[in-house]
């Protein structure tokens, strides 16, 4: 949690500042003829030696402390410091006494470094959990004190054999076995709803921590007290240093360096637009790369991983894209938090809605022009290019296969070599059309420019009022060179086309070669066709990439002219949307959709039934009907009792629970009561809440990181005491000054977010301590039954409390039987398995009512269109999916320090899984989008006509039935398989590859004609083929990593004769490998 909310507030900061100042490519075709005149002089610049400013520069900005990081460091490190600082007061030491180190505790696990919005949240329910576990406790001391009085019939308080006073009008008295077991009772109740609900509510960890510290306190004491009067006097004591932690932590968010969350997520728009603006460039870099290099060759396989990796051009693309797809999970965890935030500024909740729905658009394409690369990479495999290519020349060459190769790298290199100029010319007028609206939207500062009004004339430049006029006409003379550029390709694959051919396709002649003729059994037309394809692919992609970017232009032009972007203005969130709020606090939401049937008007004419399927209705119970009556509803409520007690969160609470009382007995015992207390083992007692974790990897990771920072604190107290000879004033700064570098840690590294929390609370607790000591004396200090201790002895005394207590943390994580990574991967492999059969069985339909031109009669603003639903759904799926993902992705890394017993764990099978579901989901998503031109072409038309050949294309894929529902149903078995651990069923088999082009030309041999190049719908057409080639080729291997994985049901057998090499055995294979893919290069 604390990672999603702070790493935010730093990384597209810096990935905006480190590329504002770039420019953008010049969309003057001219400047793109001078890049080679000017190399010579690029590469003379880099020869030479940096200066020592800029070797200093490129130093300090490798110790990633700019200036929003160092801002947020001094921020988390002065609550604490504040808190030490006031306890030197002489009314606050009075107040707090010996309980004044937990203000400094709760400060920091306030999180005042979090956004605004967050922070509230948090605060809010830290504040929450204090009371509820505030009034537990009395309960639970009521009860103590009622069973010492039901056994004790005299009660003496203070003296030997007691804990002393912890706090003012709270003096304990001596051991009783039935208070003690009664506490202990509470206490065994109270550490495990509070775990269990924070392993249900990912947004309770730290309200939880909280609840924790509260609860172990309190019962540690609960037994010891004789009368309700003083266990009342310690619970309110104790509420009051709690609720002051909070205060300054709610002080020091609030006021110093102010953070919100609109300003976290407008930088991530701006992280978000630049990383796409280098998506773009990088996408640009490696098409030219194919212009001279082997696109078949110098990339990773990930079944052959020691195989050479991607050229640095496709490798660049990937990990751009890695960073992408991260900053579009995190952004959209945190739009959420910033449309319910009060705030003055410019732009509303509903703005911010549009701008994400906007960069969604965006990323949809460039992803699928990323995936050119995969694209190449299928052919490799498929033609078994993967291999560095003969140096020979082309007549030389006696393998047919390195032949075919060969001749398809130089007509590669000739297509590519085409299409230079245009795509250059694409990507900067793309590129700018970003930084207008980074400009507009007020994201970036203008940049300064040297005027050259040579080369540039008086067009416009982003930012300029006129830009979305020159913008639009750039665009549009992409879209209408689309022609020439189909020409050439004509012009490479030998036609000969008359001069207005693509103004009269039907009636004009045109020469083709002869293998254009033979439409059957003809490799050389499909070979060509599957390049052209290609080429459509790319150019579909960009010129859609464009178009969105143009309307972005518009919205950021159309904001401006509303006078949004002119004055700022109180923002107050709805009241649904607050109440939205208030329930996801505690409610867990069902995807379910009710009404299996609507009624829809029709321009207000008739009705109309659309009859859903069952996956838009609630999850069915095998077990039981859906209850009918008030008693049966009333049983439903019962039974979500029983399956809360055996849910996983509940076991895990059970788990916590029973460390906490390994460790908790030894304070419910008669000889060792006072010992407990004595020597502060309730810290280990602590810490077995706050490093209990849902599986074994995660709990050997956080046992080694909270070592470390236990260490690190120790040695850094010494630092801080000694250096300034235990001076106050001194000893303050350097606390603030070490600190701070605790919360650095949790900026900049999230995954050792646990050393850097360990590292601030340790040190409070040991400089906390030696300055209460200073301040109220040692006999003040000894009060609460606690011996006094010099930092030297006090610091190693928290090293080894801090240990014991996640050491029992980690044997009840792997005792009685280990919840390891391995499990916790193969259950949410599964998972994201079924969630990605989910998001292609919408996507299919979405298609079908597409293509087919379904529902063209109903408006799709009505709200109860068919249509709206899908893209709800799909949305809501996708989102689910990408965020599945990325979990997978970081519990496979903590495989690593999981504690392997036995086999290995079959880690890259699993990475291997993960990849493939991404690229399904990719090029699923880009099937979606590129079907959507089909629903545009029909809208575009005035008079609601349609071209005759859309109309006869609408007519053959209804014929054609172009779904593929054997897919939807494999991805179904194989998350069934995953998540229960089950072999594969017998006589499964992948889905063959449905040739949609082949089947239309059975149908109507002129469908795909060279005539129809030039139809808005064929390159449509041409990157849905693509995308389900692709999709087809990701799930035969996942079929066979997942075989790999959990076996088969399998009771065939081969008998191999000595004699004889042919085998022998069962005909029938239970997975066939029989089908040969159509396979395009």
């Amino acid at each position: 949690m604390t990672s999603a909310s702070t790493s935010s507030a730093t990384s597209p900061a810096s990935n905006a500042s480190s590329q504002t100042a770039a420019p953008s490519p010049n969309a003057d075709p001219e400047k793109h003829n001078n890049n080679r005149d000017t190399e010579g002089t690029a590469e003379a610049e880099k020869a030479k030696k940096p200066s020592l400013k800029e070797r200093a520069e490129t130093l300090w900005a490798k110790t990633q402390l700019d200036v929003t990081t160092m801002k947020i460091m001094a921020k988390g490190a002065l609550a604490p410091t504040i808190s030490l600082a006031a306890y030197q007061a002489t009314n606050f030491a009075e107040t707090y006494t010996t309980l004044g180190y937990l203000v400094g505790v709760v400060s920091i696990l306030s999180f005042a470094i979090m956004p605004r919005s967050k922070f509230l949240q948090t605060w809010f329910l830290n504040m929450l959990s204090s009371c509820l576990a505030a009034c537990v406790a009395l309960l639970a001391i009521y009860c103590a004190v009622q069973a010492r009085l039901h056994t004790e019939t005299t009660v003496r308080t203070g003296g030997p054999g007691t804990s002393g006073t912890p706090s003012p009008g709270a003096t304990t008295s001596t051991y009783n076995s039935s208070a003690a077991a009664v506490s202990g009772i509470w206490l065994f109740f109270e550490i495990w709803i509070i775990n269990t609900m924070r392993a249900r509510n990912p947004q309770l960890m730290i309200p939880g921590i909280i609840a924790t510290i509260f609860a172990n306190v309190s019962m540690v004491y609960a037994p010891q007290f004789a009368s309700m009067a003083t266990g009342i006097s310690f619970v309110k004591r104790l509420l009051e240093s709690f609720f002051t932690g909070f205060a300054i932590g709610g002080a020091v968010s609030l006021l110093i360096f102010p953070m919100t969350m609109r300003g976290v997520v407008f930088k991530e728009f701006t992280g978000y637009i630049m990383l796409l603006r280098k998506m773009t460039k990088a996408n640009l870099t490696y098409l030219q790369s194919l212009e001279e290099g082997d696109m078949f060759f110098g990339r990773s396989d990930t079944n052959v991983p020691e195989k050479p990796k991607r050229t640095s051009e496709a490798q660049a693309i990937k990990d751009t894209l890695a960073g992408l797809a991260a900053l579009h999970g995190k952004l959209s965890i945190d739009l959420t938090f910033a449309k319910r935030e009060v705030a003055i500024g410019r732009l509303g909740p509903d703005d911010l809605q549009e701008i994400f729905k906007q960069l969604r658009g965006l990323m949809l394409p460039i992803i699928g022009l990323s995936s050119v690369i995969d694209v190449f990479e299928r052919i490799a495999e498929d033609r078994d290019w993967n291999h560095p290519a003969p140096k020979k020349p082309f007549e030389e060459l006696d393998d047919p296969n390195e032949r075919s190769r060969m001749e398809a790298v130089q007509d590669w290199h000739a297509i590519f070599k085409t299409m230079r100029e245009p795509f250059a010319r694409i990507v900067g007028d793309i590129d700018e059309g970003f930084e207008h609206v980074l400009i507009t939207l007020q994201l970036i500062k203008p940049p300064k420019r040297e005027a050259d009004a040579e080369s540039e004339g008086d067009r416009p430049h982003p930012g300029e009022k006129d830009f979305q006029s020159y913008h639009y006409k750039r665009v549009d003379e992409y879209h209408s060179q689309k022609r020439n550029l189909l020409r050439r390709w004509c012009e490479l694959r030998g036609f000969s086309l008359p001069d207005d051919f693509f103004e009269n396709t039907q009636k004009a002649d045109f020469k083709a070669p002869d293998w254009y003729h033979n439409v059957k059994n003809n490799d050389e037309r499909q070979k060509y066709r599957a390049r052209l394809f290609i080429v459509l692919y790319v150019d579909f992609l960009l010129d859609s990439i464009a178009l969105t970017v143009h309307d972005f232009v518009k919205y950021a032009d159309a904001k401006v002219e509303s006078g949004k972007l002119g004055r700022k203005r109180l923002i107050v969130p709805g009241v649904k949307r607050l109440r939205k709020w208030i329930k996801s606090s505690y409610s867990r939401k069902q995807d379910a959709y009710t009404d299996e049937q609507h009624g829809m008007n029709e321009d207000g004419n008739r009705a109309s039934n659309v009859y859903l399927g069952d996956a838009y209705n609630k999850r069915k119970d095998p077990e039981h009907l859906p209850p009918s009556t008030a008693w049966e509803k009333f049983g439903d409520r019962l039974r979500g009792i029983a399956h809360f007690l055996r849910s996983p969160a509940s076991s895990f609470g059970f788990r916590a629970a029973c460390a906490t009382m390994c460790l908790a007995i030894v304070a419910y015992l008669h000889d060792t009561q006072t010992f407990y207390v004595r020597q502060r083992l309730f810290w280990a007692q602590i810490m077995v809440g706050m490093s209990m974790s849902p599986s074994a990897g995660q709990s050997l990771f956080s046992f080694a990181l909270r070592l470390v920072g236990t260490f690190a604190a120790m040695v850094t107290s010494f630092i801080i005491w000694y250096i300034v000879d235990g001076h106050t004033a001194g000893v303050l700064v350097f606390f603030w000054f070490f600190v701070a570098w605790g919360f650095f840690i949790v900026l900049k590294f999230p995954r050792f977010i646990p050393v850097g929390m360990i590292y601030s609370v340790t040190n409070t607790l040991i400089i906390g301590y030696e300055l209460q000591v200073r301040k109220i004396g040692v006999t003040v200090s000894e009060s609460n039954g606690q011996a006094y201790y010099p930092i030297y002895e006090l610091a190693p005394y928290r090293l080894a409390t801090v240990a014991a207590g996640i050491f029992v943390a980690f044997i009840w994580t792997v005792f009685p039987y280990p919840i390891s990574e391995h499990s916790e991967l193969r259950r949410n492999l599964g998972s994201s398995l079924y969630l990605l059969a989910n998001y292609y069985s919408v996507v299919i339909e979405t298609v079908k009512f597409r293509v087919r031109g379904d529902f063209q009669n109903l408006h799709f603003d009505e709200k109860e269109h068919p249509a709206k639903k899908l893209e709800k759904i799909r949305q809501t799926v996708f989102s689910k999916s990408v965020l599945l993902l990325q979990g997978l992705r970081t519990h496979s890394g903590f495989i690593k320090y999981d504690v392997p017993i036995g086999g290995r764990f079959p880690r890259q099978n699993y990475d291997r899984i993960i990849a493939r579901i991404q690229d399904i989901l990719n090029f699923a998503s880009l099937l979606s989008y590129a079907s959507q031109t089909f629903s545009d072409m029909r809208n575009a038309e005035k008079d609601g006509s349609e071209s005759q050949w859309l109309n006869d294309f609408r007519r053959l894929v209804k014929e054609a039935d172009i779904t593929s529902k054997e897919s939807t149903t494999l991805l179904s078995l194989l998350s069934a398989s995953v998540a229960s651990g089950q072999p594969l069923p017998p006589y499964l088999q992948h889905p063959e590859p449905y040739r949609l082009s082949a089947k239309l030309e059975s149908l109507d041999a002129s469908i795909l004609s060279v005539r129809h190049m030039a139809e808005p719908g064929f390159a449509a057409f041409a990157v849905m083929q693509i995308s389900t080639k692709c999709i087809g080729d990701d799930i035969k291997a996942l079929l066979a990593d997942i075989k790999e994985l959990v076996g088969e049901l399998d009771f065939s057998f081969h008998v191999v004769s000595t004699q004889d090499d042919s085998p022998s055995g069962s005909q029938d294979a239970l997975i066939r490998d029989d089908v040969q893919d159509r396979k395009i290069d």
